[in-house]
């Protein structure tokens, strides 16, 4: 007796499969060629570093302290310092920032039918990623906290104006706007928490996983009709 072949799926089906599977790879691509501007960013961040440093060293060379001095508790430099260390540990953490929101922007675009191009990815990536470089350059003028509250709201502004447009509804980009929020918040707090900084940033991970299984659970993958999702009984 002859096995039975396996159901070939309809070509708007497949046609549909092989969207969604070339978007996913597609993000991913996108996710690693911002690296590139990002590296650029953590190099400006070296060398403004080392020049700000040099610089320190030249003024206080200049300068003869003793050991009955007081040492101030703040100072620009302290603060300048702090800051390049904050951009330092915030890029190690980019690719899960990028990866976040690239992925709401997917199930929005999977979820309710929308159609998204490549060039909205772009400048949505290249938004996150002028977040990178506010966040150094106010981190040298302000305080490790100002700047950072500065940086994120300055791009979360950027990217939610943006949504308004190319997600068609308020309640999208107010959606995308609290994802913005949570994620900054959360990233500050790993980023205040050395000690337990590993723990918060896996407990974070896996809240946002359960999040995205729990609202992808009847997403049927392979909807025959393109841009609409249909939902398993």
């Amino acid at each position: 007796m002859e096995n039975a072949q396996p159901p070939l799926l309809p070509p708007t089906a497949q046609r549909r499969r092989h969207a969604v599977t070339l978007k996913l790879l597609f993000i991913a691509l996108l996710v690693l060629v911002l690296q590139l501007p990002l590296a650029l960013i953590n190099g400006l961040r070296q060398e403004r570093s080392g020049n700000r440093e040099a610089a320190h060293a030249r003024r206080a060379a200049d300068v003869q302290w003793t050991e009955t001095d007081p040492v101030p508790a703040y100072s620009p430099a302290r603060a300048a310092a702090e800051g390049y260390r904050m951009v330092e540990r915030s890029l190690k953490h980019s690719v899960l920032v990028l990866t976040l929101v690239f992925a709401a922007f997917f199930l929005f675009e999977t979820l309710a039918g929308l159609r998204l191009h490549a060039v909205h990815y772009g400048l949505v990536g290249a938004a996150l990623c002028l977040f990178y470089l506010a966040l150094l350059a106010l981190g040298e003028v302000l305080s490790p906290g100002s700047a950072y509250i500065g940086a994120a709201v300055a791009s979360s502004l950027l990217i939610v104006g943006y949504s308004i447009s190319i997600l068609h509804s308020y309640a999208r980009a107010g959606s995308i706007a609290a994802l913005l929020a949570a994620e900054h918040s959360v990233l500050y707090v790993v980023l205040r928490m050395e000690d337990f900084a590993l723990l918060a940033g896996t407990t974070a991970l896996f809240v946002v996983l359960a999040a995205v299984m729990f609202f992808t659970r009847n997403v049927d993958w392979f909807a025959q009709e393109a841009g609409k999702t249909e939902a398993r009984a």
